[in-house]
């Protein structure tokens, strides 16, 4: 499959709210709402990624809706799934998934999955939650007996970035320990591609050594492994105002350590400024790393001597990176399913995200690759239709355009 999807809009959304808990949704949203018109910055509703806070991605929807009437992609498509799951039983604890900001994309996407195959007409039964591996669902296809599902979603801070936040944790102390006690004021930044701990002693005195030296500059450690860039910012309990502290983003890893008096938090003077920030250089070997381990991890939560369907979302949501790397991964995903997994019958890759078309219509990106298992110990049955097979069988709510008529932009 590989499309453009444009939604069909639920008349309401009491499915959503039901699982959610009442009013849920319109609690989040007041608040965060509130917090803005107050202007409480410090507010973790009104916290954006450069103030190191992510809101939940319903909640941030939803305000963009009430200010600017856009549409509601996200919580329209969680509706629509849950009413074509009308008669299933969901697990007790989707609705706490669902909530939590950090987990609400994998959970939706096994429930968009699940949605696919009863849309399809298959019954199916959520795994309770066990201490033993166990797959999401078991799917009853009939003639060809039980299919066991496995859904997993590609974190996008996988891998190397969560070598980088750990890394970051044990940097930046010992650096602004460091900078303080020579009251040296800068902007620091460090790239890198590898993140080793033992390298922070030896980094930090390099850090020190640069900007004591020069006011402005850039360097490579002497490992190879980080590129630093350093800009002078004040003299000793010198001042900057804050404009110039909003010319360096925090990014991902970043720390603003400075003072301020308390009347004028965020917007008065920054008085001994020290602008830390980290920085990963992009690398699409990593992601397909951590694709890999999403595969190895998939294939021992499902059951052997049956038919088992592993389907793992790339989370490339821009376009660019898609048709930079989908190829990439599914050329990996073919290289490990000859080697081994042979339990499991196939791999589905897919890739959803939103995204506008040349004509401006909000809708869904959609991406699916069918790859076998070519010598499987339980194969798929000749015909049989699922979400992803090689027949493109729709199992998506909304209607799918092909690519050569609408080409999505960002």
């Amino acid at each position: 499959m590989n499309g453009y999807l444009i939604p069909v809009i639920p008349p309401s959304h009491d499915k959503t709210d039901g699982i959610l808990g009442h009013n849920w949704l319109n609690e989040q949203l007041d608040s965060a709402l509130e917090a803005t018109d107050k202007k409480q910055k410090l507010h973790p509703s009104t916290m954006t990624p450069e103030y190191g806070w992510d809101l939940h991605p319903l909640i941030s929807e939803l305000k963009q809706h009430r200010s600017k009437g856009e549409s509601t992609l996200i919580l329209d498509k969680i509706e629509q799934d849950f009413r074509a799951l009308a008669t299933t039983e969901l697990p007790l604890e989707f609705g706490n998934r669902l909530r939590d900001s950090h987990d609400f994309s994998k959970a939706a996407y096994e429930l968009s999955i699940a949605a696919g195959f009863s849309r399809l007409g298959y019954p199916l039964v959520w795994c309770p939650p066990i201490d033993a591996p166990h797959p999401e669902f078991l799917v009853t296809t009939g003639t060809s007996g039980l299919l066991a599902v496995e859904c997993k979603k590609r974190d996008a801070s996988d891998g190397y970035q969560k070598e980088a936040s750990r890394f970051w944790k044990h940097l930046q102390y010992p650096l602004r320990k460091k900078m303080e006690a020579e009251s040296l004021n800068y902007w620091v930044k460090v790239s890198g591609r590898e993140f080793l701990l033992k390298d922070i002693e030896h980094l930090t005195d390099e850090i020190i050594t640069a900007i004591k030296a020069e006011r402005n500059g850039q360097f490579n450690s002497d490992t190879g492994r980080y590129h630093i860039e350093y800009t002078w910012l004040a003299e000793p309990k010198g001042s900057i105002p804050m404009e110039v502290v909003k010319m360096f983003p925090r990014g991902v890893y970043g720390i603003n350590v400075m003072k301020q008096e308390k009347d004028k938090i965020m917007f008065g003077p920054a008085t001994d400024p020290k602008l830390l920030r980290l920085d990963f250089m992009d690398d699409p070997r990593q992601r397909i790393k951590g694709l890999l381990r999403n595969l190895n991890d998939a294939s021992k939560q499902v059951f052997k001597g049956t038919l088992n369907l592993i389907y793992i979302d790339v989370n490339l949501s821009k376009w660019e990176l898609e048709q930079a790397e989908f190829e990439n991964m599914k050329k990996a995903i073919v290289e490990e399913l000859e080697i081994r997994h042979r339990h499991v019958a196939s791999v589905i890759l897919t890739d959803i995200y939103g995204a506008k078309s040349l004509d401006k219509i909000l809708g869904w990106r959609v991406r699916t690759e069918l790859i076998p298992q070519l010598k499987p110990t339980v194969g798929l049955p000749d015909g049989m239709k699922f979400p992803g097979d090689i027949t493109g069988t729709p199992w998506l709510s909304g209607n799918l355009h092909e690519m050569k008529r609408i080409i999505p932009i960002l």
